[in-house]
This record gives structure tokens, sequence and C-alpha cells, in this order.
């Protein structure tokens, strides 16, 4: 456990590589499976900018998002990273191999959307003083790429209305228990974090 919570973000890495590479090998993806590809390289990438290059997502989200002093680092930091990878192979892994059931690839389409407003959006919200958000750039792909889709299955009439609801509802789960294991991995408290983000936002308001 300690190997996975050490080293999971490479974990990750050669677990979506061997996915696109074996798939590229082996197997004539249908649509379905060539966008989860497609996500699965957005999201590594997007991962790697976030945390590596130029890395410091955290720093910004823990530090000036959410004002926790001291800034989480260090072990309690790679393991709340350990549960947002748990939830990106499984919202990826899932419409690739249920490949028939095109409407199981929405969580990520949400996701996708999410994850492009959040970074562009929160240097307003928060006014964050700087014009980048460690991701934005892979996070803007994503939305792109989550727009494309979602005109697809619109445009296709491939999704019914309640398949709709449930990718949405499984989403929400999802980020609802990957934020729960991750915050109680750096010792805070799931109910504070509203508290946390609401006062902070009132305080960069008033400025």
């Amino acid at each position: 456990m300690k190997f996975i919570r050490n080293y999971n973000h490479e974990i990750y890495t050669v677990i979506t590589l061997l996915l696109i590479s074996l798939s590229a090998i082996f197997v004539i993806p249908d649509i379905t499976q060539k966008l989860t590809l497609t996500y699965a390289l957005v999201f590594l990438l997007h991962e790697w900018e976030e945390n590596n290059y130029p890395g410091g997502f955290f720093d910004m989200m823990f530090g000036e998002i959410m004002n926790l002093k001291p800034v989480p680092s260090g072990d309690k930091l790679r393991g709340a990273r350990m549960y947002v990878y748990i939830l990106l192979i499984t919202l990826t892994f899932i419409p690739y191999f249920f490949h028939t059931q095109i409407w199981l690839i929405l969580p990520i389409v949400y996701l996708g959307l999410i994850e492009g407003f959040s970074h562009t959006m929160s240097i307003k919200i928060f006014k964050l003083n700087r014009k980048y958000t460690p991701g934005m750039i892979t996070a803007v792909c994503q939305f792109s790429l989550s727009t494309f889709t979602l005109y697809y299955l619109i445009q296709g009439n491939l999704i019914s209305l309640w398949q709709y609801a449930v990718g949405l509802l499984i989403l929400i789960v999802g980020l609802f228990l990957m934020a729960r294991f991750g915050m109680a991995a750096n010792g805070i408290k799931f109910s504070q974090v509203p508290k946390m983000i609401r006062e902070n936002f009132k305080r960069v308001r008033s400025k």
C-alpha cells in the first residue's frame, strides 16, 4: 500500500499508457473506445501538467482557494492524489470494456466540461493573482473534447434522457467519494470543506 501511495502518479501513467498501447496493437476500437482512449490520453497529460510540468495545482487548491495553513505536502499530498487516479481509471476503463453501452462515457464527458470551466473561471471567481492555473491548457482540451462528444451523442440521438441523468449521478458520486477519501488522507473532515471554500470566497470577494 505504501508503494502505491508513493508512486501512484507513475502507476496511473503506466496503466493508462498500457491501455492505449495494447489497444493500438490488438484492438480495432469502435467509436466509444476511440473516444475513451482519447479521454484517457488527455486526462493523463492533464495530470502531468497539474502535478509536474509546471505542476503546483494542489498548492493552489489547498493554499489559495481553501486557504489551508500549512499546505499539505509529501505523503499526505500523494495519498490525496491516489484517489484522483482511482476515479480516472474507473471512469475510463468502464466505458472502454463495456463499449456497447455508449452512455457509460458520459461521466468523463461531464468531467471534461467541469475541468475546463473550473480551471478558467476559478481565476476570476477566487480573484487569483495569476493568469494561468496548473492544468489549464489540457483542461481546455478536455472541455473541447467533451463539447464535441456531447454534440456527437445529441446529434446522433444515441442516448436517452435518463442515461444523461444517470451519467451525471455517477460522476457526482465518484467526485464525492474521491473528495471525501482525499481530504481524509490529509486529516481534513469533508464536512469542513464547503465552509473553508465559502469563507475564502468571502475573503477574496471583499478585497
